[in-house]
């Protein structure tokens, strides 16, 4: 293999051990989630329709 895809192939694993790690902590979920908006827009315009109804915490 090439070095460029061992260098992918790292990445993959640390985000995918990251990920797992993430889940099994039961860490909350990140707040630009409760919006419908996408992080983008959220940047750009600070719009943020919650998500969820009760949750008074947007990002």
């Amino acid at each position: 293999m090439s070095r460029t895809m061992w260098i992918l192939l790292a990445l993959i694993a640390v985000l995918s051990i990251a990920t797992i790690w993430h889940d099994q902590q039961g860490l909350p979920a990140p707040s630009h989630t409760l919006c419908k908006e996408s992080l983008v827009v959220q940047i750009f315009t600070g719009a943020c329709t919650l998500r969820l109804k009760g949750e008074t915490t947007p990002s």
